[in-house]
C-alpha cells in the first residue's frame, strides 16, 4: 500500500512539474514598481532548475517520512500539506516575484529547511521522538502558518508585506 502511495505521489509530482515548467516558459510581463522596490539576492541558476532541485527534495521528504514506521499519521498528514503548499506557491513565487527575498525564503524552506528539520527528528531514537514532540510539532505548524499566510500575500498581491515577512522568515528559520 505504501509504494502505491508513494509511486503515486511521484507520479503526481512529476505531471505538476511538467505542467508548471511549461507555464514557467510562457512570456510573462513584469511591474517596474516591483523591479524598482526589490533588493534581490543574487540568483545564479535557472528558475527551473532551481525548482526542480526543491521538486527532488521535497520528494525525498515525502518518501522519508512514508517510509518511517514510527512516524505517525498526523504528522505525515502535515508535512504533506506544507509540501503540497510549497509545490503550488514557489513556482508562483519564481515566476511572479523572482527576485523578492520572500522568494528567496521559501525556496531555502523547501530546499533545505523543511527536510532538514523532519531528518533530524527521524534521526532520533524512540524515546528523544517523545520528548522532542511537541517542540517538533511547533515548528511544523508554524512552517504550515508561513505557507498559508505567504499564498494569501501572493494572491492578494501584497508587495508591502514581502520584506516584513522575508525578515520575519530570516529571523525565524535561518
Amino acid at each position: 500500500m505504501t509504494v502505491i502511495i508513494t509511486a503515486a505521489v511521484f507520479i503526481i509530482a512529476l505531471v505538476l512539474f511538467n505542467l508548471i515548467i511549461r507555464r514557467m516558459k510562457a512570456p510573462k510581463v513584469s511591474s517596474s514598481f516591483y523591479k524598482e522596490q526589490s533588493s534581490p539576492p543574487p540568483e545564479k541558476k535557472d528558475p527551473g532548475a532551481d525548482f526542480k532541485e526543491i521538486l527532488d527534495t521535497l520528494i525525498k521528504l515525502n518518501l522519508l517520512i512514508r517510509t518511517d514506521r514510527d512516524f505517525s499519521m498526523d504528522l505525515i498528514l502535515k508535512i504533506e500539506s506544507i509540501i503540497d503548499d510549497l509545490k503550488a506557491l514557489i513556482p508562483d513565487m519564481i515566476t511572479r516575484y523572482p527576485g523578492e527575498t520572500l522568494t528567496y525564503e521559501l525556496k531555502k524552506i523547501g530546499a533545505t529547511h523543511l527536510f532538514k528539520t523532519v531528518k533530524e527528528y527521524l534521526d532520533l531514537s524512540s524515546n528523544s521522538r517523545q520528548t522532542q514532540r511537541p517542540a517538533f510539532e511547533k515548528t511544523i505548524e508554524s512552517l504550515h502558518d508561513v505557507c498559508k499566510r505567504s499564498r494569501q500575500i501572493v494572491d492578494n498581491n501584497e508587495i508591502a508585506e514581502f520584506k516584513t515577512m522575508a525578515h520575519f522568515l530570516e529571523g525565524k528559520f535561518s
